[in-house]
């Protein structure tokens, strides 16, 4: 199969062409997005098959327990891993295995009528499989579009992951709904299985152990710990995943509140509240096309990112005051635009300033804080707003916000600056 090398000598000539036209990029992309849509469609079979066989909330707290506790402890280690071995062996070994560990559930599950405890084991096994799989698509990515296109495909992957996350969730409850859950957790089986068709597809890429030819080996340790210290070293990337985990936990918070009260407060219906649901994802979608058609004319990308952190505050703030469902569904979409924006541009910052061979480590570490910081921040909110309501706990955290995004914007000079 030709390889990126063999098309183009070195993986930057891909500048010369958008990314639409590189089909090594779009090979990956589209086994990403499988990937992506097999997860929806296991995450809805195994969240009903807990409810409908245990009806306990302790039981579904625990699936999510496992699965951020592997990812916490083990991701730092997947990125180190993504930056020693060849990462197209390593996005196919996991989405076998995950392929795999999926048909051994559903056989499991809706055949064997296999104990809890097992399906706990299984699901646990299939996070830690997946874990190499985003520092190694990340950093491939990279490699294969060049530093002139990293903007573009970025919004693009953001745009396409969106687009995966809804199409999967809405066609896994139909699946679940006409055939049972076996067929949703084959049709997640046949996922992986396309992804990584799709990635035998895209050919060969850069190695970093190519990068590394000829000096002195490392042992796993060492470079894992190095990985560690060039995050804490380097002001700008420590910057960076200081402040990206903040802000999922705040928007992820927020738009939990809101949820709350759309149905406690404003009473809304099912129209409206999927309005608002909708408006989430398609806020985001929003804001990568944005990025996609004029990103190459922005300038001082660190300000716009501190420009939309300073704004998002306000937002929320104005709509834990709003009482109809209908008056906050604009200010959702904008919420979301400006999430999208911040986020995605930080990570196009991320990826012009780190290096190759630190890449799959970076990116692990900040996996492994994202991995619990959310749910940390979702189970503290909701014992607040339970105590004192939703929509005062929304305001107070969205003026926390704006307090945080002021003292970010001075003490976080390296993003502030960034051009």
């Amino acid at each position: 199969m030709e390889s990126v090398r063999a098309r183009g000598g070195k993986a930057d000539s891909a500048e010369d062409r958008p990314v639409w036209r590189n089909r090594p990029f779009l090979w990956l992309l589209s086994g990403f997005t499988s990937s992506i849509f097999g997860d929806s469609f296991n995450g809805i079979a195994l969240s009903l098959w807990v409810l409908q066989t245990t009806g306990s909330a302790q039981r579904m707290a625990s699936v999510q327990i496992c699965t951020m506790a592997v990812a916490f402890l083990f991701a730092s280690f997947a990125g180190t891993l993504a930056d020693r071995m060849d990462r197209r062996k390593l996005m196919l070994l996991s989405d076998w295995a995950r392929c795999v560990i999926a048909i051994l559930l559903g056989l499991s599950l809706f055949v064997m009528d296999a104990p809890f405890p097992v399906m706990l084991v299984l699901v646990s096994l299939s996070t830690f499989a997946g874990l190499v799989q985003g520092p190694s698509f990340q950093a491939a990515t990279t490699q294969i579009v060049g530093p002139g296109r990293i903007q573009q495909a970025s919004s693009t992957i953001y745009l396409f992951d969106n687009a995966a996350r809804i199409s999967g969730l809405a066609l896994a409850g139909v699946v679940v709904s006409a055939f049972g859950g076996l067929a949703a957790i084959l049709v997640t089986s046949a996922a992986y299985l396309l992804s990584s068709v799709c990635t035998l597809s895209a050919g060969r890429f850069p190695s970093p152990m190519l990068s590394t030819a000829g000096k002195e080996k490392r042992s796993f340790l060492q470079d894992w710990r190095s990985g560690i210290s060039h995050i804490r070293g380097h002001s700008l990337i420590r910057s960076i995943v200081l402040l990206s985990p903040l802000l999922t936990v705040f928007f992820l918070t927020a738009i939990m509140l809101v949820q709350v009260i759309a149905v406690g407060e404003w009473k809304a219906g099912p129209v409206e509240f999927g309005l608002i649901e909708m408006c989430i994802p398609l806020g985001y979608m929003t804001g990568a096309s944005l990025i996609i058609t004029f990103g190459h004319r922005f300038g001082r990308r660190g300000h716009l990112v501190f420009f939309g952190l300073l704004l998002l505050g306000p937002i929320y703030w104005l709509i834990s005051g709003l009482g109809s469902p209908r008056l906050a569904i604009p200010f959702v979409l904008l919420g979301g635009l400006l999430f999208s924006f911040c986020s995605m541009i930080t990570q196009v910052i991320l990826k012009l300033e780190v290096k190759d061979e630190w890449q799959g480590r970076v990116y692990g570490t900040m996996g492994a804080i994202s991995s619990v910081a959310p749910s940390l921040g979702l189970a503290a909110a909701s014992m607040l707003a339970d105590r004192w309501g939703a929509a005062t706990v929304l305001a107070a955290m969205s003026m926390g916000l704006l307090v945080l995004a002021i003292a970010a914007a001075i003490v976080l000079k390296p993003i502030r600056n960034y051009r």
